[in-house]
C-alpha cells in the first residue's frame, strides 16, 4: 500500500509540472527542434512571431536562452520577450535580462511581444543560425529548441524544407550525388518504390553529400527522424 501511495504522489507530481509548447500568433504549432528560414531581413518578411504556452494546471516560470550562434556574433538579431525587446543576442546568455523570468499562468501563455528578427543582412559566410531554447526556470527537462536561419540566398522550396525536416535536399534531381544541408543531428532513410533501404546515415549540424550513381533511374523517397522524434518525407528523383 505504501508503494501505491508513493508512486502516486511521484506520478501526480508529474502531472503537475508545466509542460511548455510554442507555437506562431496565428496558431500554428512549433515542434520543438524546428527550423524556419528567412531570406529578408525586413519586416514582416523576416519576423517569427510566436507565443510560449503553459499547458499545465500551476504556473510557469520562463526564460529563453540563446544556446548557438553560427557564423553571427548576434548583433541585429531582435528578441522580443517578456516586454523587452533586444536588438542583439549573445550565446549562452538568458533573456528576459532585467527580470528574472516570465510567469505563464496556468493554461496561458506569453504576451503579443514575442518575435525573433534578424535586422541587418551583412556579409557572409552564409548561412547564420540563431538557435534558442525556451526552458521552464527549476525544470531543465521543460523546454522547446527552435532554430532561426538567415540567408538571403534561401529559396521558397528551401524554406518550406527547413520548417518541415530542418534538412535541405540541394536538388530533389539527382544524377551522382544527394547532397544533404542539416542543421540538426538527423537520421535519414533513403528508400526505392519497393520499400527497400538504399542508403542510410546520419547527419550532424553540416552540409554532406553522397554517391548515389550507382542507383537505377526512379523515383525515391527520404525520410528523416531528428533527435527530437520529429519526422518528415522528401521525394527525389534519379536520373
Amino acid at each position: 500500500m505504501k508503494k501505491i501511495l508513493f508512486l502516486s504522489v511521484l506520478l501526480t507530481g508529474a502531472l503537475t509540472q508545466a509542460q511548455l509548447t510554442m507555437t506562431k500568433q496565428d496558431g500554428t504549432p512549433i515542434s520543438s527542434g524546428q527550423v524556419f528560414g528567412f531570406n529578408a531581413a525586413t519586416y514582416p518578411e523576416g519576423e517569427l512571431d510566436f507565443y510560449v504556452h503553459n499547458l499545465s494546471s500551476s504556473p510557469a516560470n520562463v526564460r529563453i536562452n540563446c544556446y548557438s550562434l553560427i557564423n553571427t556574433d548576434g548583433v541585429g538579431f531582435e528578441l522580443c520577450f517578456a516586454n523587452e525587446c533586444l536588438s542583439s543576442v549573445e550565446e549562452g546568455s538568458n533573456y528576459p535580462i532585467n527580470m528574472p523570468y516570465l510567469t505563464i499562468p496556468a493554461g496561458g501563455h506569453s504576451g503579443n511581444d514575442g518575435h525573433l528578427l534578424n535586422t541587418v543582412v551583412g556579409v557572409g559566410p552564409y548561412p547564420k543560425d540563431y538557435s534558442f531554447r525556451a526552458f521552464q526556470v527549476g525544470n531543465p527537462t521543460n523546454y522547446v529548441d527552435i532554430t532561426y536561419r538567415f540567408d538571403p540566398a534561401l529559396s521558397t522550396e528551401e524554406i518550406a524544407q527547413l520548417e518541415q525536416s530542418g534538412v535541405i535536399v540541394k536538388s530533389t534531381v539527382m544524377q551522382n550525388e544527394l547532397t544533404l544541408d542539416a542543421l540538426k543531428p538527423t537520421s535519414f532513410e533513403m528508400f526505392d518504390l519497393t520499400g527497400k533501404i538504399v542508403l542510410k546515415a546520419d547527419l550532424k549540424h553540416e552540409v554532406k553529400s553522397f554517391n548515389v550513381g550507382h542507383l537505377p533511374a526512379g523515383m525515391y523517397v527520404l525520410k528523416f527522424v531528428d533527435d527530437y522524434g520529429n519526422r518528415s518525407s522528401q521525394k527525389v528523383m534519379k536520373n
